[in-house]
């Protein structure tokens, strides 16, 4: 056994799944990883392995690359399909630089030569599970209200704990779907003001001649129609925080008005002549590039640089692919409970898997949630498995969309007219680079007719 003082590295609590037909291996490994406190399973087989994975989800896995039935590196997607945050790596003792090449492309962490030394392991394994560790604090901490794993939304949202404890205002730039109101709910709960109301105000959806009512209110008369005292958002959040989403669609007016409640922290409401202190932090989001607006005139420079203080950009979903398997089971376990669902919960197939992987998702996180809804509604009682069949009429057929040069969109003849029209609205976006007022005057429809259309799948 190894002698723990402060120089070892600390494996406490770290489950680890061990793998290697060389049982002396498996003995010397395991001892010395057990000894500086880590959970060791060893396995001498693909088929124990596989067998083993099936229930339980380790923090990593070590496996010899050349087995008796199989190489080691065959375990590798079915392992990240359950936990994609999960490191592998492989130990070999031929020395191979091209597996080694070939494992990194399929995602391993890193590969060892044969002797292993079982105190470099583990000083590796410590530091790479300490960034896990990490990571594992934020998505736990953020988990009631996102459910994330790739290092994309990672990355993006690193720094959310952090700004919540300020009072500073931030800006959420992503596409429709990617979860922007989620965020903003996160931002609130983990502030200081959780205990104040939480107002939400989509200003792409209220009439430019509301908007002003809607945010500030107004006295009784103060319009036709005024027939008694409205407070606005402004006042309905006082001391907590207000999300303005869709920011980019306000007209120039309303953000001449919003600048000086962001600048004075008081307003007045229409009709009167007093003035309302008010104490609110104000979150904004919106999926246009505020800097183009302000650089076409569209959006003023001092109010972008007002809402910009702090910023988050989510990642669209087609660019965490990690995170598409994670929702998709998230989100279809939820309906299926919710529908009163008693036996186990349907897997899906590594087909099925392959076949979410290689949709683009222009809906994002939304439609991937929808598409799980309309999925659970049509599952069969005690479906065990999920294959391709059952996603083929809920996703439009991707392989079988070609664009020539941008020129066309090839369409199966038993194509309904609302799969029709989808395959057109994903080719549009994926031609002008998912820049949706391209893709909406390319279609020949109104940007918010095509951000209504993705919306609803």
């Amino acid at each position: 056994m190894v002698e723990k003082n402060h120089k070892f590295p600390d494996l406490n609590g770290i489950s680890l799944l061990l793998i290697d037909d060389d049982a002396a291996i498996l003995r010397s490994l395991g001892r010395a990883l057990r000894g500086l406190g880590a959970e060791v399973t060893a396995v001498r087989s693909i088929r124990e392995a596989k067998s083993y994975l099936q229930e339980e989800t380790p923090d990593a896995v070590l496996a010899d690359l050349m087995l008796k039935d199989g190489q080691g590196l065959d375990l590798l997607p079915d392992y990240h399909t359950r936990y994609p945050d999960g490191l592998f790596y492989l130990i070999t003792g031929y020395g191979s630089v091209d597996s080694a090449v070939t494992g990194f492309k399929h995602g391993i962490q890193d590969y060892f030569q044969k002797p292993v030394d079982p105190i470099a392991l583990a000083e590796h394994l410590a530091s790479d599970l300490g960034e896990g560790k990490a990571i594992n604090d934020l998505t736990a901490v953020l988990e009631p209200y996102l459910r994330f794993t790739d290092p994309r939304m990672v990355e993006a949202l690193l720094d959310l704990p952090r700004y919540a404890a300020t009072n500073q205002s931030v800006l959420i730039q992503g596409e429709t779907g990617t979860g922007k109101e989620l965020v903003a709910h996160a931002l609130h709960a983990l502030s200081q003001r959780a205990e104040g109301n939480f107002i939400a105000l989509n200003c792409g959806a209220i009439p430019e001649s509301m908007l002003e009512a809607e945010l500030f209110g107004y006295e009784k008369g103060a319009f036709t129609g005024a027939e008694f005292q409205h407070r606005g958002r402004f006042e309905q959040a006082n001391k907590g925080t207000l999300f303005l989403d869709e920011i980019g669609e306000m007209p120039l007016h309303a953000q001449v008005r919003l600048l000086r409640v962001l600048e004075d922290h008081r307003i007045q409401r229409l009709g009167s002549e007093r003035s309302v202190p008010v104490d609110v932090r104000v979150i904004a989001a919106t999926h246009r590039d505020l800097t183009e607006q302000v650089e076409a005139g569209q959006f003023r420079s001092d109010i972008f640089y007002r809402l910009n203080v702090l910023s988050i950009e989510l990642p669209p979903l087609r660019q965490r692919p990690a995170d598409i398997t994670l929702l998709a089971k998230h989100f279809l376990s939820y309906s299926l409970k919710e529908m009163g669902w008693t036996g186990a919960l349907p897997r899906f197939s590594n087909q099925a898997v392959q076949k979410l992987l290689s949709y683009s998702w222009p809906g994002n996180v939304r439609e991937l949630r929808n598409c799980m809804t309309r999925l659970a509604v049509r599952l069969p009682p005690n479906i065990k498995e999920i294959e391709t069949e059952w996603l083929q009429a809920l996703l439009p057929n991707v392989e079988n969309l070609h664009c020539k040069d941008g020129d066309g969109v090839w369409i199966p003849a038993e194509a309904t007219l609302a799969e029709a029209e989808w395959l057109l609205i994903d080719a549009a976006l994926k031609r002008n680079n998912y820049n949706r007022s391209r893709a909406a005057k390319q279609l020949g429809i109104g940007e918010r007719t095509l951000r209504r259309k993705l919306n609803s799948r």
